[in-house]
Formats: structure tokens, sequence, C-alpha cells
């Protein structure tokens, strides 16, 4: 007997554990016709629910938010099916990494697309457990485009990871070689904010361009020159010509006549504008990048920057490719589905099978129009009379 925890609440199992004669082994056919591993006690459904939450909302919260639908939903449980789904979500991406890069296997490549867009940020996270006070996940999305009319990213794919710099880019050029066929792309166009770590993906990208995002290049002239209308139109003017002398001119004069933390903010822009000069330049006139910062805030700032969380090293790193998948729309992978009755032919043989002829060719879809109880052996009982038969008139039907 065991306890399985369900949608509709927990629920007491009985099934037999049965012993292979020749090979001694032990097993629970009924566990396995039902899709359910070894010392798993909660359901697919309930398992794909509490991702969604766990990945949306504090531990705590999300078993207490489940906890008005599934009562004894405990946030150990939250915790650990995250954990466990963060946890496989990394090896995976690491197995594909060691796969190319060490292995030197070839991605098989998917779609052929002309151009590729890459962007790429980090989100500053605080640690515990660590030596060093402060973490940082880095966000890599790869898209063909924008849709015309409403500016959605066409075919978006998410990489997250806690992880190095270097390591970082090899999980993205192996993700993004099995969703896209890399040997086929003209055009690779690389944004970021101007972090040399972001650069670095010119190395995994040979023949692409780096582009400065225009939103971080905005926000740099906003704090530095917001004090004078004057100064911050004369350097965006010199910005848009690409007129490197007239913008280092205007900012050399603003710096002469300003002190203190004024004064410091102007030379640290002017150090940016010319250590990114060539992403400014090779700003695309058409067709702009500059998504990273509203992917960062939704797909990692707002789950992992809460006033009060910190994470582990571990976690971190867990919990970055969780909300990848999430972002991605694989949270299905990490969750163990039952196959039904071909694990169960697998279990008993094909031959024990036999389905009624009335079930048809879909047993799922006249178990959802059917209530096999009242016309199986039970239904002259009591409970299938008056309950059974109660609930399942058409008057019950929106409950």
């Amino acid at each position: 007997m065991t306890f399985l925890v369900t949608s509709f609440g927990e629920i007491t199992v009985k099934r037999r554990l049965y012993r292979n004669q020749k090979t001694g082994a032990y097993r629970f056919l009924l566990d396995e016709a039902l899709g359910i591993p070894e010392r798993q006690r909660v359901t697919p459904r309930m398992t794909r629910m509490i991702l969604e939450l766990g990945t949306e909302m504090p531990f705590r919260r999300a078993a207490r938010v489940m906890g008005f639908l599934v009562p004894g939903i405990h946030w150990m449980t939250v915790w650990s099916k995250v954990q466990d789904a963060g946890e496989k979500a990394a090896r995976d991406a690491e197995a594909l990494r060691e796969a190319v890069f060490e292995d030197g296997v070839v991605p098989e490549g998917g779609k052929e697309v002309r151009e590729l867009s890459i962007e790429a940020d980090g989100v500053v996270i605080p640690l515990q457990r660590s030596p060093k006070a402060f973490g940082e996940i880095k966000l890599f999305i790869g898209y063909e485009g924008r849709e015309q009319k409403t500016r959605k990213l066409v075919n978006r794919y998410t990489v997250a990871t806690a992880r190095g710099s270097r390591v970082a880019w090899e999980d993205t050029g192996a993700a993004f070689g099995h969703k896209w066929d890399l040997s086929r792309v003209e055009r690779i166009r690389i944004g970021g904010d101007g972090a040399e770590w972001i650069k670095q993906g010119l190395e995994m990208f040979p023949g692409a361009t780096y582009h400065l995002d225009p939103f971080h290049l905005r926000r740099r002239l906003t704090e530095a020159l917001s004090y004078s209308s004057n100064v911050y139109e004369t350097v965006t003017e010199g910005l848009a010509e690409l007129n490197q002398d007239a913008v280092v001119s205007a900012l050399d004069q603003a710096i002469r006549v300003n002190r203190g933390a004024r004064r410091n903010g102007i030379m640290r822009l002017k150090e940016y504008l010319l250590a990114n000069w060539q992403g400014i330049a090779a700003l695309p006139e058409g067709d702009r990048l500059g998504a990273i910062e509203g992917q960062v805030r939704h797909t990692i700032a707002r789950r992992t920057k809460r006033i009060g969380a910190r994470w582990s090293p571990a976690g971190a790193e867990r919990m970055g490719r969780l909300l990848a998948v999430r972002a991605n729309d694989e949270l299905d992978r990490y969750v163990v589905h039952s196959e039904r009755f071909d694990l169960l032919k697998k279990a008993v043989g094909a031959e024990a099978i036999q389905l009624p002829k009335r079930f048809g060719k879909d047993p799922e879809a006249w178990l959802q129009a059917n209530v096999p109880a009242l016309e199986g052996p039970h239904a002259g009982k009591h409970w299938v009379k008056h309950i059974v038969r109660e609930i399942s008139s058409p008057r019950w039907s929106t409950v």
C-alpha cells in the first residue's frame, strides 16, 4: 500500500510486489503500468503544477497556493521537485555541450534560416553557502527576427546558466546548433550591454557582428547627461552621425566644467562609449536589437531577485536552467508521464490486454464520455446506484 498525491488530493493505492523467479528482482507492476517511478509519490499532473508554481514564486508560497487545492503539500516537496527537474535540465545541457565541444559531435541542426539574432545579459543575485557574496545567472536568447505588427520575437529560444562565460557560450552554441542549422546562417548578430563576456560570443560564432544594446546605451546617456539637455543632444547627435570626434569633444567640455560625482559619471560614460564604439557603429538601422532587457526581467529576475532571496551556487544553476526550460515551454520534458496501456503491455505481455469493443479505437475518449462503474460488475451496489449515478447526472456536469 502506498500514498499518491494527486490533483484530487491524497489517495491510497494498494498494489502487489512481484518477484522475478529467474533474476530475483522485485517489481511493482502497477507502478510501471501507471508510469510512477520508484519512490515517486506525486502524480505527473501534480509535478507539472509544482514546477509551474515553483518557477513563478518562492517555494513556501507555492506550497501555500497549492494547499488551497490539495491540502498537505509541503514546501520541501516543491523544493525537491524543482531541484530534481533543474538538475536534470543541467545534466542534459552539459551532456549536449560535452558531445559537441569535447567529443566533436557535429550538431544535426534544425531549421534553416538566413539571419539569427543572439542577445545576452546577466542577472546579479545574492549568494549563500559561498565564499562570494554575489553571483550571476547569464541569459542568452536566439531568435530569427520580429513580427512586423506585434514586434514579437520569432522562434525565440532561451539558455540560462550560472556557469562561467566560456562554458556558458559553449552551452549556447550547442543548444542553438540543435535548434538551427548554423552552417546555413548567413548573418549572425550578437547584442549586449558592453560586458566583455558577451563579446566572447564573437569567438563562438565566427563572422558574427557585435551590436551594443540600444536600451543600455540610452540608460548610460541618461544617467550621465540628464543634468543638461544641450550636452545630451550634442552627444546623441554625434552618435547618430557616428562622429566620434564630436562626441569626445562634447564630453571633454562637460568634464572640464563639472566636479564631483557628476564629473566622474561623465568620465565613465566616455570610457564606455569608446570601448563600445564598434558596437555602436554596428547598430542596425531598421530591425533593432534590444530585446534582452525585457527577457531578463520576465525570465530570470522576477523569480531570483525577490526581496530576501538568496541562492546557493548549485541552486542558482538549477533554477536558471529550469527558468530557461519554462521560457521555452519545455517543462513537460521533466515530468514523468504515464504511457498507460503501452506500459501495461510491456509489464505483463501484450496478449494479456484485450480491450472491450465498446472502447473503440480511443479508450481515453470513451472514458471521458462514460462512467465505467455504472456498467461494470458493481453496478447494482449501493454506492454505485445512489452516489456515482447521482453525481454523474447532467445536473452535476458544471461542478
